[in-house]
């Protein structure tokens, strides 16, 4: 791939979000690096996104079954992919980027590197405070010092799909994202599946976007209805996500084992202290707990 001369497709996925997609949308459109293509996978959504993306002449748009951010960034990075497009940029429909927020990827310093497997974006909130929720991971806070000092980057261990820019040749190497994650955990893993492939990934600070949810808790897991489907994703998926993690990079399935028993107890321990659960969000905590014990989906 030239670097001089790169091609770049944006990957939105929605289900029922249509305001939040109209300005997702209009901000990719604004940005000072023009996008090659804009694709938006709709999850069949009802709220009349479907046809505001038929007046929509700009936009390449692919309608499929409901099948979560996981199955419609498996369908939009593949399709993007396959058109040969050498740099793919996913962004969650609920997040807003600055006029400048690809520039500012593509101008970093270890854009240029043949090793980078993706590019993430600092997210902050509506209030431009942290966003819990997009915090990519870290080997260690040394690893930080070194990267700042370096390049002015940090080097991560994952991203979340709020922004982030993936290279072509990291695709060709590990594939797409895992369709039965459905929500919640699929960008962890497709992320740490590409470091674990021998690539690099970076927080580049400058690059800044706003995540608009309602909601950000330190701790999510306090503050979800656990009668939902979605309390059932975020638990399992978040299970198999903490002991990958140990086994990609301290290569040790027991100390993902442990790492999953302190994770139920830290919830556990913080509801009671709180008062915050009810019974039965301890029965289903437990079981959602069990259930991702046993989860291992496996990569297209």
């Amino acid at each position: 791939m030239n670097k001089n001369n790169f091609r770049i497709a944006a990957v939105v996925v929605t289900y029922n979000r249509f305001e939040l997609l109209r300005e997702c949308v209009d901000a990719i459109r604004n940005q000072t690096r023009k996008l090659d293509e804009i694709i938006v996978v709709n999850n069949s959504s009802t709220d009349g996104t479907e046809k505001w993306l038929d007046e929509q002449k700009d936009l390449t748009v692919i309608t499929q079954e409901n099948s979560g951010s996981a199955g419609g960034q498996f369908t939009g990075i593949k399709t993007a992919y396959e058109k040969g497009y050498d740099w793919v940029w996913c962004l969650d429909t609920d997040v807003v980027t600055k006029p400048n927020t690809l520039e500012k990827l593509i101008s970093a310093g270890v854009f240029k590197s043949e090793e980078v497997g993706f590019l993430t974006s600092h997210i902050l909130d509506k209030n431009n405070k942290v966003s819990y929720i997009n915090i990519p991971y870290i080997k260690t806070f040394s690893d930080v010092l070194e990267s700042l000092t370096g390049n002015h980057a940090i080097d991560v261990i994952s991203s979340s799909f709020g922004s982030v820019l993936f290279n072509r040749i990291a695709i060709s190497k590990v594939g797409y994202p895992i369709p039965a994650f459905f929500i919640w955990g699929d960008d962890i893993e497709y992320t740490m599946r590409i470091i674990h492939a021998g690539y690099k990934g970076y927080l580049i600070l400058d690059s800044i976007a706003n995540h608009l949810n309602e909601d950000n808790f330190s701790n999510p897991f306090q503050n979800l209805n656990f009668n939902s489907i979605k309390a059932f994703y975020a638990v399992r998926n978040t299970v198999y996500i903490i002991k990958l993690r140990n086994r990609l990079f301290k290569n040790s399935s027991i100390l993902g084992f442990l790492a999953v028993i302190k994770f139920y107890w830290e919830n556990v321990y913080e509801s009671l202290y709180s008062n915050r659960w009810k019974m039965y969000n301890y029965f289903n905590f437990t079981k959602c707990i069990i259930i991702g014990l046993f989860f291992n989906p496996k990569a297209k």
